[in-house]
């Protein structure tokens, strides 16, 4: 495309980019409430990485990503992790779909907390020790540890919609994988669908078999995250923006503990503001 400049599709420019007013005021908003948030953290700081999908930047979020970069033995932990993950596994999709199981269940496992946050941030060891489930670093522990398993992967921020998923390059093309909620989808012919077929494909939601159902996070109902998911992450109104993330970039983010916003007094006002208009733009944005 003549004059096109991947940097006008990506961070704070992405609102120079989006034409509804509604789309434009979610996504400024939830910029917003991310700092609020997050504060200079990793799961902030990815925003500024993130690329929008559309019809300019298409062709290259979906052609084949370099091999991964990863030196073994660089994160001890996250590599045994992985090696005691995929130990049992043969094919590539074992290997994804047996992390993909680890990241999803991790809440449960024996010392746990339910699922209540102790803080946001913290590096993928930090994620394993307190038992992560919250979707934007339940994500981004999933790519890591496929990064380290020789997989390439990236986040997914679906904006409007409030969550965060991701998609592993394996079996010769992207897929989509939600391992917080359990989810992703399969064609026909069992390979699975990347966010831009399922977008341009949505009817395959509710087309799925019991092997697909068998892997979904039974503390949801099934039909409220298929609902949820039509209607809204994958609607073809949602901004989903992309980020590729990577344990080698490490040195470039912050990892720091923060204390859980509506617990500070301080700043608990002003989020629960930046949360209503959010939600208020969001919807308008996904039923225009």
């Amino acid at each position: 495309m003549k004059g096109f400049e991947m940097k006008d599709y990506m961070g704070k420019n992405i609102l120079n980019i989006l034409e509804d007013k509604y789309a434009k005021k979610t996504y400024q908003y939830c910029r917003e409430v991310m700092h609020a948030e997050f504060g200079d953290n990793v799961d902030y700081e990815i925003m500024d990485r993130q690329i929008l999908l559309c019809d300019a930047t298409r062709e290259h979020l979906y052609k084949n990503p370099d091999p991964v970069k990863y030196v073994c033995g660089t994160r001890p932990l996250l590599d045994k992790v992985v090696d005691d993950t995929i130990a049992d596994c043969k094919t590539d999709r074992e290997k994804v779909l047996a992390i993909f199981c680890y990241c999803r269940d991790l809440y449960k496992s024996e010392g746990g907390f339910g699922g209540y946050d102790l803080f946001m941030g913290g590096t993928e060891e930090d994620l394993i020790k307190k038992h992560e489930w919250f979707c934007e670093r339940v994500s981004r522990l999933m790519v890591s540890l496929c990064e380290i398993a020789g997989f390439p992967g990236r986040l997914i921020f679906h904006i409007a919609a409030g969550h965060m998923t991701c998609e592993i390059f394996f079996e010769g093309k992207w897929g989509y994988l939600d391992p917080r909620c359990g989810l992703f989808y399969l064609w026909e012919d069992e390979s699975f669908m990347s966010v831009d077929e399922i977008i341009k494909n949505r009817d395959m939601i509710y087309k799925q078999n019991e092997y697909v159902k068998s892997f979904h996070n039974p503390y949801w109902d099934f039909e409220y995250r298929q609902h949820r998911n039509y209607h809204f992450c994958l609607s073809p109104n949602e901004i989903n923006c992309f980020t590729y993330y990577s344990l080698t970039d490490a040195d470039t983010y912050h990892f720091n503990w923060v204390n859980h916003s509506y617990t500070d007094p301080n700043r608990y006002p002003s989020l629960w503001k930046e949360d209503n208009r959010l939600a208020e733009f969001a919807l308008m944005t996904l039923i225009r």
